[in-house]
């Protein structure tokens, strides 16, 4: 059986030990991460488009809807937001070298400004992962920017310089792929409800902010909006959808900890704590005493 880990890119990374962030803001960033071991079979959502550059070994990526890509060295993986992910990394004798960028809608928006007249004309691409073709100019961006950009202060005004350089790079070579996959993305996500990213992510490791990106909101907006809605906070109705699950679970026989990752929460005495306000006794009560 698979050990599955729910968590959101690109926050989970900032404290990862073996990544470096060069520049980041909130759910923007560009990241550069050494592995000497394969990681494999760990199950993350995207909150942001993300770019991955391969240095050294091999990554594979699949999605839960069956979509399955890899690339080596010198190549390009291009995953738009929300996108539900089980990645493989594999390790050949020099180890694994990736470099990440991550975007926001926020970017987003911005760059597609500059690329698209008539964005209604644009074409609609069903592809949630894709492989792009790499130029000698993205090699020496990346190239340059470990050797340049790696001791600078981070900014937020850097950050977006440099994501913004490097999307008008990849462009020149990967056109109709970048932009189809990019504004169909964003396109989705103003057809998609609150109550649809709330209903089909609920479970998972996320932060009010991090639903917030998805639904393409900022947190004030998202917070309004979900409040005019349901007359609770985000937070308030994550808690009371997570714990009905939950309860349902642990009735079934899940063990507690086990119920816990299975609705979101990676610190199992949270999941007590909230689940005994919610019902007047802990998990383990009710697990004994389940028929």
């Amino acid at each position: 059986m698979k050990t599955i880990i729910n968590f959101a890119l690109p926050k989970a990374l900032y404290a990862h030990p073996n990544v470096k962030k060069i520049f980041f803001h909130q759910d923007s960033c560009v990241l550069h991460k050494k592995l000497s071991e394969s990681l494999l079979d760990q199950a993350k959502l995207s909150t942001s488009h993300c770019i991955v550059f391969v240095v050294k070994g091999r990554v594979e990526v699949k999605t839960y809807e069956g979509e399955s890509v890899s690339c080596v060295a010198n190549e390009m993986l291009f995953m738009p937001r929300d996108t539900y992910l089980i990645s493989d990394f594999v390790m050949k004798d020099e180890g694994i070298e990736v470099f990440l960028v991550f975007f926001d809608h926020e970017l987003v928006v911005k760059f597609l400004s500059s690329k698209l007249n008539r964005p209604g004309k644009s074409a609609v691409s069903d592809t949630s992962i894709c492989k792009l073709t790499t130029s000698r100019k993205v090699v020496h961006y990346f190239n340059a920017l470990e050797e340049i950009y790696s001791e600078f202060e981070n900014s937020k005004e850097m950050l977006e310089l440099k994501v913004l350089e490097f999307l008008h790079l990849v462009y020149l070579d990967n056109q109709s792929a970048m932009i189809n996959t990019l504004y169909s993305s964003e396109h989705q996500k103003r057809k998609r409800s609150i109550e649809s990213i709330m209903l089909e992510h609920f479970d998972k490791n996320l932060s009010v902010a991090d639903f917030a990106n998805l639904s393409g909101r900022s947190v004030s907006s998202f917070n309004r909006d979900f409040r005019r809605k349901y007359d609770l906070t985000p937070k308030q109705w994550l808690i009371s959808k997570r714990m009905e699950k939950g309860d349902e679970l642990l009735r079934a026989g899940v063990t507690v900890t086990e119920c816990a990752l299975s609705v979101g929460y990676s610190n199992v005495s949270h999941f007590i704590k909230a689940y005994k306000q919610a019902y007047g006794n802990t998990p383990k009560v009710i697990n004994k005493n389940r028929l």
